[in-house]
């Protein structure tokens, strides 16, 4: 891989839920322009580790830096504001306005129009809207209402809204959810597009590992909160706990 700049920093981040310890001194360095996984048997704290980069979950102990900055303290709306944006696991969408609706709303938030909430005009910012929803494949889906979508176009969907946002890392909790793996397949080539043409950062969490190992650059693993290992597909294939955790053991 091409040398590249660390974007995001994590150093020894700590979470605690009670006994449980849901994050324990993980410190992961996130290069710009990769496309990285995250993975682990459930409640590693993968999902943990996403919400306190972005200070949905405050860390315990330990801080989180963006482009060089601290940004452990920010909350999460002006970490999103720089450019740091995470895209959620559960749906977001307005489920009764349409493709274009809810990307317009993005829109209007990130042109700080909030109190213009329903615009006189309603093809407002068309051309922006139109544009995010054409780097999904969904420009022709966007006078359909939100709620009557598939699940993997709604997944999409959510996706558009997040890059509405203009995002510089765009963080994904298990975004092939729910979806058929052909179809899982054609939502990561279009991430990896995205990452490409817009030079975005991904970080996602994912569980199919047909789907991790790829489609992405670099794995990082985590298990009860403690981060194993980060390297390549090949290198974490072949990862003594990964054979065990996924492959049963036994080798490549």
């Amino acid at each position: 891989m091409e040398h590249r700049n660390g974007i995001l920093k994590t150093e020894h981040l700590v979470k605690c839920f009670g006994a449980l310890r849901a994050t324990n001194d993980v410190s992961l360095e996130i290069l710009e322009g990769e496309v990285h996984a995250i993975i682990g048997p459930n409640g590693a704290g993968k999902s943990t580790l996403m919400d306190e980069i972005v200070n949905r979950t405050h860390p315990d102990e330990g801080r989180v830096f963006f482009e060089g900055r601290d940004i452990t303290d920010k909350p999460p709306f002006e970490i999103a504001n720089m450019g740091l944006c995470k895209c959620f696991q559960i749906s977001k969408l307005f489920a009764q306005l349409t493709c274009f609706e809810n990307i317009q709303i993005a829109l209007i938030k990130k042109h700080k129009r909030v109190y213009d909430f329903l615009p006189r005009r309603r093809d407002y910012l068309k051309d922006e809207v139109l544009a995010v929803l054409e780097s999904v494949g969904m420009a022709d889906k966007a006078g359909e209402t939100a709620a009557l979508l598939s699940y993997g176009d709604q997944r999409r969907l959510e996706i558009a809204i997040t890059l509405a946002l203009e995002p510089k890392v765009l963080m994904l909790d298990e975004p092939t959810a729910g979806v058929a793996r052909a179809e899982g397949y054609e939502i990561m080539k279009m991430i990896r597009a995205l990452a490409a043409n817009r030079h975005i950062t991904v970080i996602f969490i994912e569980h199919d590992m047909e789907i991790v190992f790829n489609y992405s650059d670099r794995i990082s693993v985590l298990d009860h909160g403690t981060l194993i290992a980060t390297d390549s597909p090949e290198n974490i294939r072949g990862n003594e706990f990964v054979q065990q955790a996924y492959f049963g053991g036994g080798g490549k």
